[in-house]
């Protein structure tokens, strides 16, 4: 535990600042689509930290930062369009330059973090991983001693809605588990990272949080060599706890009856509904015509819907619909500079993290975002390792051919 406080907020200059950040994120006091206390401190921050001059991004992750840069700034175009298109008319959805804002926000917080590697390198992995770990352990304490989740069917701890959770509890779990692999966590600290954010995941009732969850476990098997000692060991311990505590204990008994009231709701929705319009993918298919360039977000009463008067519930049915196959190429080329040249399992890891956005709507919340950065920070660390490699090996190269040269100088002296 002495580690977790000197890596958050034992954590030097501006990595201190970072660890609060992370650890204040999951804390939300005022309405959903405010900006909360933690985004406050973050954009103060990141503001001196640009005064300051420090904020430079590395050669090998800039393509990163300026491919979500061009998709920002489409997304902005589209916006400003159909806010031009829309004046004289009603506009069920909020300022079109709101909705950039969102974007910009966490492009910004992208560069902070892709920056503070740049200057703080493994460091910067340490606290990153350290501070997901304290903020899901801070959440459980402060919601048993101020009794947060005594009502309602779901949970949310300290989120506004359920969702909020579910996806924070896949994003910092994916968080831990990537930068995992590339730094000396302690074993007790990655199961408690397993047990922390399923936890969470269970209060939040969310069935794609968990079932995202159990992709990342077993990427992280497979990751760590599924048949070692090690690993049959954390699936007996981990499995065993999460069985018993799902079967025997008071909460895992209220999370069954949470679980069975939530498939009650949704067995009462229409029989004629199907999923593709609850989501509201329906309007990719009801006009298909803005395919082309994008329908921008808000104004959502242009449209022949299901869910009138509200956003797509899917970040992927927003990308499309809303920006177009311009953006959606776009943010496909973003997530592939995210990925390239990174092993397999990788891959693995990233998968639930984009599978969650197939049905709930999550491109304003930036711990996503923080969990996409890890995966470019951990190429180049990875890297970085190779380099080191490669000097050591040609270095020891370099001592045989001149070991082998001594030897050959003795002997030629020796012999005269």
């Amino acid at each position: 535990m002495l580690a977790i406080f000197k890596h958050t907020l034992g954590a030097k200059g501006w990595l201190k600042a970072w660890a609060i950040y992370l650890i204040a994120f999951p804390f939300y006091f005022l309405p959903a689509g405010s900006a909360q206390p933690s985004d406050i401190v973050i954009v103060v921050v990141i503001g001196l930290y640009v005064l300051g001059q420090h904020f430079k991004i590395s050669e090998v992750n800039q393509p990163v930062f300026k491919g979500f840069l061009k998709f920002c700034i489409y997304l902005s175009i589209v916006n400003l369009g159909v806010h031009f298109a829309l004046l004289g008319e009603s506009n069920n959805g909020l300022a079109w330059y709101v909705y950039s804002a969102f974007y910009f926000y966490n492009l910004m917080v992208m560069g902070f973090a892709l920056s503070l590697y740049r200057q703080y390198g493994k460091q910067f992995i340490y606290t990153t991983a350290y501070a997901c770990v304290f903020a899901g352990i801070l959440q459980i304490v402060l919601s048993y001693a101020l009794q947060t989740n005594s009502e309602g069917i779901r949970g949310a701890m300290f989120f506004t809605n359920p969702n909020q959770l579910g996806y924070y509890s896949l994003s910092a779990l994916a968080i831990v588990l990537v930068l995992e692999t590339m730094i000396k966590l302690p074993r007790l600290i990655v199961y408690l990272s397993f047990f922390v954010f399923s936890y969470l995941a269970l209060v939040s009732v969310s069935k794609a949080a968990l079932g995202s969850m159990i992709i990342l476990f077993g990427a992280y098997l497979i990751a760590n060599k599924i048949f070692s000692v090690r690993n049959i060991f954390a699936i007996i311990v981990v499995g065993g706890l999460g069985f018993l505590g799902v079967t025997q204990s008071e909460f895992g008994k209220r999370f069954q009856e949470n679980l069975d009231a939530r498939n009650v709701n949704e067995e009462n929705r229409p029989d004629e509904i199907t999923e593709w319009e609850y989501r509201g993918y329906d309007r990719i298919t009801n006009h298909p015509e803005y395919l082309v360039f994008g329908a921008g977000e808000g104004g959502y009463n242009r449209f022949d819907t299901f869910i009138t008067n509200h956003e797509i519930h899917s970040s992927f049915g927003t990308i499309i619909f809303c920006y177009g196959i311009p953006g959606t190429l776009l943010f496909l080329l973003f997530v592939y500079s995210l990925l390239k040249k990174l092993p397999w399992f990788y891959l693995v890891y990233s998968l639930p993290l984009f599978a969650y956005g197939v049905t709930h709507m999550g491109l304003r919340f930036t711990i996503f975002w923080v969990a996409l950065m890890m995966f470019p920070i951990i190429r180049a660390e990875r890297n970085k390792v190779e380099m080191l490699k490669m000097y050591l090996l040609k270095k020891k190269g370099m001592e045989k051919k001149l070991a082998v040269f001594k030897k050959s100088e003795l002997l030629s002296q020796s012999a005269s």
